[in-house]
């Protein structure tokens, strides 16, 4: 009798060291953006909720490049009323970001950079965009944050042209001109820029 107790004791821990290692392999699972906002406009059509509007940009963006560096920069602070974006306002604006904005941040130190640049704000501004240069995000520090801390919102997306050049320019740490690109206005919606003379 005794040996059948313990060796129930015995399956019943290899069990739970079997199901810890489950759970530990679906957390740390790619995140897939093109998967997960299509899973996401289905559940929110089945429950008949309109789809919210995409936005792009908040104070504080977290970009996640190529490799799976992280990068932050911030932009100032900016309220946008309830049902004031246009159905028809599907690209990002030019938002003059410049290479000295972007930070790098040292997987390591990731955490706590994020705690102190994002928490110690107002609650209603505690919101976060993480932009990938890949859809698929195999690096998954920052959901670590995510789901420990107190934030009020986040989205993740793929990066947008600006983002995408000015951090190569940073990268390459070459002289940046936003006049001298030659943006795509299919992905990106300008201000007014003088053409240059010749």
């Amino acid at each position: 009798m005794a040996r059948i107790i313990i060796g129930f004791i015995i399956c019943f821990l290899l069990g739970n060291c079997a199901k810890k290692k489950e759970n530990i392999i679906i957390k740390n699972k790619p995140y897939i953006i093109a998967y997960e906002d299509i899973k996401s406009s289905n559940y929110l059509k089945k429950k008949n909720i309109p789809l919210p509007p995409k936005g792009f940009y908040s104070e504080s963006q977290l970009l996640i490049d190529k490799k799976g560096h992280f990068y932050y920069y911030q932009k100032e602070h900016f309220r946008a009323g309830c049902g004031t974006k246009e159905e028809s306002d599907t690209l990002p604006h030019f938002i003059n970001l410049k290479p000295n904005d972007i930070i790098i941040i040292p997987e390591e130190s990731l955490t706590n950079f994020l705690s102190q640049n994002i928490l110690n704000k107002v609650i209603n501004r505690r919101i976060l965009i993480v932009a990938s240069q890949n859809d698929t995000i195999k690096n998954t520090s920052f959901f670590n944050f995510i789901n420990k801390n107190q934030l009020i919102a986040y989205q993740i997306r793929r990066t947008t042209q600006e983002e995408d050049t000015v951090l190569k320019y940073k990268l390459e740490d070459k002289y940046y001109s936003p006049q001298d690109i030659k943006w795509d206005q299919n992905r990106i919606t300008l201000p007014f820029i003088k053409p240059k003379l010749k």
